[in-house]
């Protein structure tokens, strides 16, 4: 395995360099590869493969990076004008960003073990290739959802390797200062690759067609020619392979809960009770399982899954939600709306740059308790004025984006204090998944309630118009969400304080 995944890989638990991973309310946690090194004490970089020298290759692979991202989030945000061109229901139109969503997910974990076996240089030619075939089925289709979902998935196949393969390189050939440097690279161009991807999406939806958005990822072929002249064709041939069966078993679950959100057909909770049982019982057998089975005996490691599984769920429903809460109230077009998103991502992207300093003076404990209540009061602000105000609601997105900017690293050291060394790698690999299957979930039961149209709190936002009343509900649902997400995080966490002095210690000190 890489050193991506590898169980003898022991990350820095510190709240700065944690901040490399899911940052901001437009994050789509795939970007954060599974479980880097970031933290090991080593020389600035590895020796040279073959006199080469491994920098060379990082702005392309950066490019690609940032690039991938862009589409990904555009489509994420075309959502919106999806559906009103092809007549879709807000619960149809997310699949295009659930699916696909999961698939990145699982993508970033097959392709850090295969980055161990088969050269880099050979995975973005791959990663190339299902781009570019994804997005001219998708072009041609555009008529089709079905065609279209089809070109989505083989495209995002290959965005999941690009998104990936930087983290992976850099963490294979740089280590320390220099390596948190790349990391942090990463990180940053997380948020403007969010932002220059609605900004697009926005634009294109607006003066040219939704559809273009399919074009845009072919000129991912100008790299061809700067990958095989920059990135390099070894491979080190280390890895011990990657749990095909339990990645499919953590996509059967995640496939049938959002099918069930479609239109609550009870019955794909079979394969979701099948594919649950005969996970923990992979887990429990098999020693080169996804993840290990100690890992559900560790009590801050589970009540943190349990608590991620909550809120990153939230996470991109408001997303989700707000193009078509400010389309469908206020009668912006999307390019207008796109706009609206900017100081959000500036403002995550600021608190994640500023995590490290937070941590000196927040302790784990009260910076999630923070960020959680940031969340809360955003999604409140959104429900109590999503009918008179798109000034409230602009700042309801940079409270959120705040809120999440600053959640990741003390969630994630809270869930490692008692996770052996040794073990530290795969347990932040398997965090990383269970955020990339909790955020498509909470898009799945965000656009089943758009389109259910409830009105029960409608009461408790101001003014009223037919649209605002049911998004402002569904806003309200989501503060009960994040509510309960910070309940579990006291209970659970004060729980373990109270039985574990070590823990108690550790969640009160840890920076």
């Amino acid at each position: 395995m890489s050193e991506m995944t590898h169980p003898d890989q022991n990350p820095d638990r510190g709240a700065g360099d944690a901040s490399a991973g899911p940052v901001s309310a437009a994050s789509t946690p795939a970007a954060a590869v599974p479980a880097t090194g970031a933290g090991t004490a080593a020389p600035a970089a590895r020796p040279r493969t073959g006199g080469v020298d491994p920098r060379r290759a990082v702005p392309v692979l950066l490019f690609l990076f940032i690039f991938c991202l862009v589409v990904d989030q555009g489509f994420k945000f075309t959502s919106q004008p999806m559906a009103r061109a092809l007549n879709l229901s807000e619960s149809t139109v997310s699949l295009q960003a659930t699916l696909t969503g999961v698939l990145i997910g699982i993508g970033a974990v097959v392709y850090s073990a295969l980055a161990d076996s088969i050269a880099i240089r050979k995975l973005l030619y791959l990663s190339v290739g299902l781009v570019v075939v994804g997005s001219v089925i998708g072009f041609v289709g555009s008529a089709s959802f079905g065609v279209v979902l089809v070109g989505r998935i083989v495209q995002t196949a290959g965005l999941a390797a690009a998104e990936t393969l930087y983290v992976v390189y850099v963490t294979k050939h740089f280590q320390g200062v220099e390596l948190k440097k790349y990391l942090g690279f990463s990180n940053m161009s997380f948020q403007l690759a969010s932002l220059i991807g609605t900004l697009i999406s926005g634009f294109l939806a607006t003066y040219v067609s939704w559809t273009w958005m399919f074009l845009v990822p072919l000129l991912m072929v100008l790299s061809l020619p700067f990958i095989k002249k920059r990135v390099p064709d070894d491979v080190a041939h280390t890895s011990s392979g990657v749990d095909v069966y339990g990645l499919f078993l953590v996509a059967v679950i995640a496939t049938g809960v959002i099918m069930f959100m479609q239109a609550f057909t009870w019955w794909w909770w079979i394969p979701v009770l099948i594919a649950g049982a005969l996970f923990i019982r992979h887990v429990r057998t098999n020693p080169n399982a996804l993840v290990d089975w100690s890992f559900f005996t560790n009590r801050p490691y589970m009540s943190a899954l349990v608590i991620v599984f909550i809120i990153y769920s939230v996470n991109l429903a408001f997303v989700f939600l707000f193009p078509f809460a400010i389309h469908g109230v206020h009668g912006m077009a999307m390019d207008k709306v796109s706009m609206l998103t900017i100081p959000g991502y500036v403002l995550g992207a600021s608190t994640a740059a500023l995590s490290g300093v937070v941590s000196k003076r927040l302790d784990s404990k009260q910076a999630v308790t923070l960020a959680l209540c940031l969340l809360a009061a955003a999604l409140a602000v959104a429900g109590i004025f999503v009918n008179v105000s798109v000034v409230a609601m602009v700042v309801a997105m940079a409270m959120f984006s705040v809120g999440f900017g600053l959640l990741y690293a003390p969630l994630l050291s809270s869930a490692l204090l008692l996770m052996p060394a040794a073990k530290s790698g795969v347990a932040v690999g398997f965090y990383n998944l269970v955020i990339n299957v909790a955020s498509p979930i909470g898009v799945a039961y965000t656009a089943m309630l758009m389109s259910g149209k409830p009105t029960w709190f409608s009461g408790l936002s101001v003014g009223g118009t037919p649209e605002g009343d049911y998004f402002g509900t569904i806003l309200w649902l989501l503060v009960g969400i994040t509510l309960v997400g910070l309940l579990a995080y006291r209970v659970l966490f004060g729980m373990i304080e109270r039985s574990d002095a070590r823990a108690a210690q550790r969640l009160a000190t840890q920076e």
